[in-house]
């Protein structure tokens, strides 16, 4: 009974080798003496004998011995920033330009106000 079983196993594996042959098609490799593969390049150095600057790059953070948050006391649109980071500022010094006109115009709307305002408590004026 196991030669039976034997015999039909090597039966089975000769007949799924066969199909497998069968069925993979024949691969040729094809060389034409016509059209040549060109030739790899290859860059040649002069070997010289020299110091070489060694670079290391680190990660970090920097504190300064005092640090002063930067708050703006108005809103604006900011012109231009006249300190450099990490520098030395001084008390009274210009740090930012912030845009004016929107500041001009609310003075003179203000202005505008209060001249109406004056012109109602006098009454209409006499020539």
């Amino acid at each position: 009974m196991e030669a039976l079983s034997k015999s039909r196993m090597a039966i089975s594996a000769t007949a799924v080798l066969t199909i497998a042959l069968l069925a993979t098609p024949a691969y040729t490799t094809k060389t034409s003496a016509s059209s040549p593969q060109p030739l790899p390049e290859v860059k040649v150095a002069t070997v010289e004998q020299r110091d070489v600057p060694m670079y290391r790059e680190w990660i970090g953070t920097l504190d300064g011995l005092v640090n002063a948050a930067i708050k703006a006391q108005v809103t604006g649109y900011l012109l231009s920033q006249d300190y450099t980071e990490g520098s030395f500022v001084r008390k009274g010094q210009l740090l930012f330009e912030t845009d004016p006109r929107p500041f001009q115009a609310a003075l003179d709307q203000s202005q505008g106000q209060l001249g109406m305002a004056e012109d109602s408590l006098l009454g209409p004026r006499r020539s």
